[in-house]
């Protein structure tokens, strides 16, 4: 009765510390239910232990709806969001695999492509919201309209997400923010990069030019998610793992037998080498390091894949990037081909606002300070500031951005003795060859990539299905030489 009385009060209390102070209860509330459920369990109680999941969905639900500040988002509430989603994401998935279990991995794979199809229909969503906002205060720019009002009239009669979104962003401009700032809190899932190529056209009072940049950018990518794609990406990791897992059940379950049966009928005959090598494999994972490879795949199911999905939805924060942003950019910096990429990606954006700072008549140092704010690789960036701290000691430009790490392209676009006065007719030639090459290295990427893919799957499944009949030829070459002997 003691143990009833005090989770009863455990429930009552922990929502309301949870919508007083969110991040002691998202906190403790994991530790103080597993307590609950720890003592039901251990005075043999079991109907008790209902009492930790209803406290702990119970607090994580008032964590949702504590106060906080308008168009904020702070990580306790962000936290409770995403451990209720995943909790309902395996109630969801818990009955899939007991409706689907007669078709076995079938029926499991139907159901991952359509939890894929239904996140990437929520990407393809997010872009196309992002376009149409960004294009509406573009164009809104254009027409020399004052923004608010142009908002407010785009959005009138309305009441759809994007609507939603503009009246917002109005709501922050008549309170006197920026529009950088403004779209921050009025639209939190906008594209990082986007954001801060507006707050460093800001600064210089270049918005229009920046906007219109913004826009080309986000009609490529549309262009690019709108072209037909006859092979999705994920298509050779999906055939590879189903392959895989009709391997391990045949050379487990099938092949053994098959390989006595051959035995006692061919009097001792040898199962040939690659069907060998294949079942050497399968036992391994089967009965050997099979837990490894177990934990492998539970860590990329239930962090990797759910941290990449957080990725993908959560747009980036230049100015104080997540962890996972510089994991990640770290990463990306010091791989062969995707340095590459990451290099050429950022030249583009700072090009862009070398060339908008300077036509609004900024100094060098100010001009490179503004590109500090810009979404590009963290490591890009630490070059960005070394070349800032040698021109504002007084070091040669062209020179210093040389010695910085900086792409030679864009020393010569600042060196005074070639190219005296010409240093923004260069820049914006830049912007436009490094957007063409960044497109063109990509396409090649992946016409190379493609076919080597294609040649290593079909290698793979023709070894398997070699590996998986030669044993039956083999035992009909052993029938005929014993017959005809």
């Amino acid at each position: 009765m003691m143990f009833v009385i005090f989770a009863t009060l455990i429930l009552i209390l922990y929502p309301i510390l949870g919508y007083k102070r969110p991040a002691i209860a998202v906190i403790t509330s994991p530790i103080v239910c597993f307590l609950i459920v720890l003592a039901s369990f251990s005075s043999q109680e079991y109907h008790y232990a209902i009492y930790g999941p209803v406290i702990f969905v119970a607090t994580l639900s008032a964590i949702l709806l504590a106060r906080r500040e308008p168009g904020t988002k702070e990580w306790p509430q962000a936290w409770a969001k995403w451990i209720l989603i995943s909790l309902a994401f395996l109630l969801l998935f818990a009955p899939v695999l007991v409706l689907f279990r007669p078709l076995g991995p079938i029926g499991l794979g139907f159901f991952v492509l359509f939890i894929g199809a239904v996140i990437s229909y929520g990407l393809t969503s997010r872009h196309s919201i992002a376009a149409y906002v960004i294009s509406t205060i573009g164009s809104s720019m254009r027409q020399n309209l004052p923004l608010p009002m142009a908002l407010e009239s785009a959005a009138a009669g309305r009441k759809d997400k994007r609507s939603q979104i503009l009246r917002r962003i109005k709501n922050w401009l008549v309170q006197g923010y920026s529009l950088s700032e403004s779209i921050k809190r009025g639209y939190p899932k906008c594209p990082g990069f986007a954001v801060a190529t507006i707050a460093a056209a800001e600064s210089v009072n270049q918005l229009p030019h920046a906007m219109k940049s913004i826009e080309a950018d986000m009609a490529a990518k549309s262009d690019e998610r709108k072209k037909l794609k006859p092979v999705h990406p994920l298509y050779p990791v999906v055939v590879i793992t189903f392959v895989c897992f009709i391997v391990l059940a045949f050379m487990t379950f099938v092949i053994p037998k098959f390989s006595n049966v051959s035995a006692e009928m061919a009097e001792g005959a040898r199962l040939p080498a690659a069907t060998r090598f294949l079942m050497r494999i399968a036992n391994f994972i089967a009965y050997g390091g099979g837990w490894v490879i177990g934990l492998v795949f539970a860590l990329i199911i239930l962090i990797i894949i759910p941290a990449s999905i957080r990725i993908k939805f959560r747009p980036r924060r230049p100015d104080k990037p997540y962890l996972i942003s510089r994991i990640g950019d770290f990463i990306k910096w010091h791989l062969p081909v995707l340095r590459w990429f990451e290099k050429n990606y950022s030249m583009v954006r700072i090009v862009e606002v070398l060339r908008l700072s300077l036509n609004a008549g900024c100094t060098i140092n100010n001009a490179i300070a503004n590109t500090l704010s810009l979404d590009v690789n963290n490591r890009f960036k630490k070059l960005l500031q070394k070349w800032l701290v040698k021109v504002e000691a007084g070091d040669n430009i062209a020179a210093s951005a040389r010695e910085s790490g900086l792409a030679s392209t864009l020393a010569w676009a600042f060196d005074e003795q070639i190219n005296q006065g010409n240093t923004l007719a260069i820049l914006d030639s830049l912007e436009s060859f490094y957007r063409s090459n960044y497109s063109y290295r990509a396409h090649l990427v992946k016409v190379i990539m493609w076919p080597c893919i294609i040649i290593l799957m079909g290698a793979m499944v023709g070894f398997v299905i070699y590996a998986m009949f030669s044993p039956s030829v083999a035992i009909i070459n052993r029938m005929a030489e014993l017959v005809y002997s």
